[in-house]
């Protein structure tokens, strides 16, 4: 399941993708997404919300070894 901070992609009902960031979880998620007018924060179910690639190295941003190839220094 998702936690608080987690980036995601957000999956309306016209089945567009966009990125975001958790920012509470209840029964509902509460996102925040970028939308082509701007930041939105809205609730929505978990269903309408992906996880990003897995193959991204979590560490990256800290440390550049892998270049986002997925072949993490720290495994």
């Amino acid at each position: 399941m998702f936690k608080v901070g987690d980036e995601i992609f957000y999956v309306n009902s016209k089945q567009e993708t966009f990125p975001g960031r958790v920012l509470d979880i209840k029964k509902h998620v509460k996102i925040s997404y970028n939308h082509f007018t701007g930041k939105k924060t809205l609730w929505v179910s978990p269903n309408n919300i992906q996880a990003p690639d897995t193959t991204r190295c979590t560490h990256n941003e800290e440390c550049g070894w892998c270049a986002d190839t997925g072949k993490c220094i720290y495994s």
